[in-house]
């Protein structure tokens, strides 16, 4: 037993059916030869059955008359910083906080040290 509506069962059937035209058009179509007033004809009955089919969805409800009306778009800004700083040694002190935060993510080790000294040292 179907769980549809009748008002859904129609549009479905619309739908099936607008489909169905369509293919049988586009199979007409693509017999005759690009460029023909029989091709031309084709092209305009099938832009104008979607024309028509669309025009049954609006009329019915299921999409809005207006689409441009019905989408909207939103931008969401958010703050990365949690103060802002008045003056220069504020910025500067809030900077080093946060290098001092980071240092221990770099994950240096007596060995990397050594090795850097080592380094420093023979190409000094």
């Amino acid at each position: 037993m179907s769980t549809l509506s009748t008002h859904e069962k129609l549009i479905r059937k619309l739908t099936r059916d607008h489909n169905a035209t369509i293919k049988r058009l586009e199979a007409a179509r693509n017999v005759c030869s690009i460029g023909t007033n029989s091709y031309r004809q084709y092209e305009q009955t099938i832009a104008e059955e979607r024309r028509k089919h669309t025009a049954q969805l609006v009329e019915f409800g299921i999409i809005p008359q207006d689409l441009q009306k019905a989408t909207k778009t939103e931008y969401h800004y958010v703050a990365h910083c949690h103060t802002i700083p008045a003056n220069r040694a504020e910025a500067e002190a809030l900077v080093h906080a946060g290098m001092l935060k980071e240092i221990g993510k770099l994950h240096y080790t007596d060995a990397d040290e050594a090795i850097r000294k080592e380094l420093e040292e023979k190409y000094k």
